[in-house]
């Protein structure tokens, strides 16, 4: 059975409808003024994703905090919307692609002048769209929305309805949030993590996100070695 056939199966839609080409909104790189004052704002939806965030659960829209649990496990059927670091491409096939991705936890709230995730976060988890000519770049960060088809091997898998893309110098990472029960194989990559280390960087450059991420491979190179 196809991919396309399997998701569309699950969400009862038509098959040309689930594999019209997924929207993917890739975020534009803006120079930082570290001159500006810092200041927390309300996550805000573009245009284009405001549809599906409007779908959401309001348990849904915050995905862990410090104070509140959260899982990304035992939510099969459930309309979620996940932010993860892309760390491979599991499949990639006429219409459908599957990305292996880095949970982070969010809870609801953001810098205002870049967007920010904690660094924590609950595992990976895998997700599967229909691409388009937009290329996603290895360790962005992502916002995922869809229904979750599912777990296999203890990961969730979801069909992606629409994802936000965030390259590198478009976002950053908090020390705060929940314990971090994530891949402990990305975690050890994470340099600034270390006693006396300090994730939060208002203002990154490229270095800071090797520091904390490893440096970019090819998607199918870090995926192949995780399947």
């Amino acid at each position: 059975m196809t991919s396309c056939l399997r998701i569309a199966l699950f969400l009862g839609i038509a098959l040309s409808s689930c594999c019209a080409q997924t929207p993917v909104d890739l975020q534009p790189v803006k120079e930082l003024d570290s001159s500006a004052n810092l200041a927390t704002c309300d996550y805000r939806p573009t245009p284009k994703e405001a549809p599906f965030y409007k779908k959401l659960p309001e348990s849904e829209q915050a995905t862990g905090s410090g104070i509140e649990e959260y899982s990304i496990h035992g939510k099969q059927g459930r309309q979620v919307s996940w932010f993860g670091v892309v760390r491979g491409v599991l499949d990639a096939k006429p219409g459908s692609t599957t990305l292996l991705l880095e949970q982070k936890a969010f809870d609801g709230f953001t810098d205002c002048h870049i967007m920010l995730v904690s660094f924590a976060g609950f595992g990976d988890f895998h997700a599967t769209f229909v691409p388009g000519r937009e290329t996603i770049p290895p360790l962005s960060l992502v916002r995922v929305y869809g229904r979750v088809m599912g777990e296999r091997n203890g990961v969730p898998e979801l069909a992606a309805e629409y994802l936000r893309v965030w390259p590198w110098m478009t976002f950053t990472f908090t020390d705060l949030g929940p314990k971090n029960s994530g891949n402990t194989q990305w975690a050890e990559l994470c340099q600034l993590c270390k006693p006396g280390g300090r994730v939060y960087n208002p203002f990154p450059d490229r270095q800071y996100y090797v520091l904390t991420l490893g440096e970019p491979r090819p998607l199918s190179e870090t995926a192949s070695e995780n399947k």
